[in-house]
């Protein structure tokens, strides 16, 4: 991969500093830099050239570095490019307005190499494999030569897929939700650190996590109202239900699947259900498929609810940080938040719709 950058700073050193520490990344041969020092001037190219990534200073004389991100991303081709926000200034709210208005990451000066290295990396990795011809070639051939053995496991797939729609088919949720669920879980898990091993087999159990609502019975399930104390609690069982159909089997995949359907309603406060775990005594499969879970729930249309606009939606998110949900979970949520609308994207429902105005959710389970 040989992957451009463009680096919007004011600073002459910066532009000497920054192309050395991308040298050598793992995995990319070269990486070409652009450098300005306005962002009027790097506003310009970019009408005309398209980066992989973007690394833009806050405070410049001019067009600052919030603003420039949020003119770039009206541009065609901009919403999916990566772009990290690297300012001296340690602030709260700059790195939350930063993030609202199209960053993906935030860096604070001094830059430590190694944190720097590794953010741009995981960025840079994400984009080429969305974007690169020649590494979807490479995938193509590598998954030729080993189709006799994933047949398997792709049969697999579809069975897992079916057998989770015996949830779908009977509640507000689609198809195309389970799909965006276990993309989402997978990306998550990979930018926790997981092997490509554990990374798979959650893209497989993310959709079971409801399975249990198959127990449930139509009177509650299908209500259009709120629920009654009681309805609630016999709702809440669908994480038991699920637990206890799949806990005991010879399958790692399905046994994972198990943990999910237990653990994804338990909120890292420990006000969650069914055990009221806290933190991380929640499966870690648990924690990534709540955040998959809950973020497209919101963003999504249901019976009983308009679907919340992005802004709304990520700010309830953000709020929950450290209560509802793992922050480590979250932090990579609204770091990759272009990749996950690119999966909301290619997984839509056909008649969804994002509105501009956010609704409060009229039933209390995803």
């Amino acid at each position: 991969m040989n992957p451009l950058v463009l680096l919007l700073d004011d600073s002459r050193e910066n532009h000497e500093l920054l192309p050395r520490m991308l040298k050598g990344l793992t995995g990319m041969e070269t990486v070409q830099t652009v450098c300005f020092a306005s962002g009027g001037e790097a506003l310009a190219w970019c009408r005309e050239n398209e980066p992989d990534l973007c690394l833009v200073d806050y405070s410049m004389p001019g067009m600052d570095g919030i603003t420039f991100i949020t003119e770039a991303r009206k541009l065609p081709r901009f919403g999916g490019i990566p772009m990290i926000m690297i300012t001296g200034v340690s602030d709260t709210d700059l790195r939350q307005r930063a993030l609202m208005n199209g960053a993906n990451d935030f860096l604070t000066r001094p830059v430590d190499a190694g944190e720097f290295k590794a953010r741009v990396y995981s960025l840079l990795s994400l984009r080429m494999s969305l974007v690169n011809p020649l590494d979807r070639v490479e995938r193509l051939a590598h998954d030729v030569e080993l189709l006799e053995r994933q047949a398997l496991e792709r049969e697999h797939e579809q069975i897992i897929f079916k057998l989770s729609q015996l949830s779908t088919s009977r509640d507000e949720e689609t198809g195309n939700h389970m799909h965006r669920v276990a993309h989402i879980s997978r990306l998550i898990a990979h930018e926790l650190g997981h092997d490509e091993q554990f990374c798979d087999m959650i893209y497989l159990a993310a959709p079971m996590h409801d399975i249990g609502k198959v127990g449930i019975p139509d009177k509650i399930l299908l209500k259009p109202g709120k629920l009654t104390p009681e309805e609630w609690e016999v709702m809440k069982t669908h994480t038991t239900i699920g637990y206890n159909v799949l806990k005991d089997s010879s399958s790692p995949l399905l046994r994972m699947g198990a943990d999910i359907a237990h653990s994804h309603h338990e909120k890292y406060s420990g006000q969650g259900y069914p055990q009221g775990l806290v933190g991380e005594a929640i499966p870690v499969v648990g924690r990534i498929v709540a955040v998959a879970d809950e973020l497209d729930a919101l963003l999504s249309v249901r019976p009983y609810k308009h679907a919340w606009n992005l802004k709304d939606a990520l700010e309830q998110m953000r709020r929950e940080r450290g209560r509802h949900f793992d922050p480590d979970c979250i932090d990579i949520m609204l770091r990759h938040i272009d990749a996950i609308l690119e999966i909301q994207k290619r997984f839509a429902d056909v008649s969804e719709a994002v509105l501009p105005e956010a609704l409060p959710r009229q039933r209390g389970v995803a």
